[in-house]
């Protein structure tokens, strides 16, 4: 399995507090070896929102492929949960 793929089976197990998913994300794909802090950009992309879940758009400089998050919040708000990642 490479590395991207073991990083993004962690982030689909991903709760967190919610103001706090961007950075959580990229710890993921920084810890899993996939790029460096500085070369990870995780924007919220609403556009992509679905079923209530809140998109993110992960871009990964010098890489082509993109990773979507979608996460919903919880009951108070506090916490996102991820429900999807592709």
């Amino acid at each position: 399995m490479k590395k991207i793929d073991e990083a993004i089976d962690k982030i689909r197990t991903l709760e967190c507090p919610t103001g706090d998913l961007e950075n959580r994300v990229t710890e993921i794909l920084e810890n899993y070896g996939v790029a460096d802090r500085s070369k990870i950009n995780v924007n919220r992309d609403e556009y992509f929102d679905k079923d209530e879940a809140q998109a993110y758009r992960v871009q990964i400089l010098n890489q082509e492929h993109l990773i979507m998050v979608l996460a919903k919040s919880g009951y108070d708000d506090y916490v996102a949960k991820v429900t999807d990642v592709y």
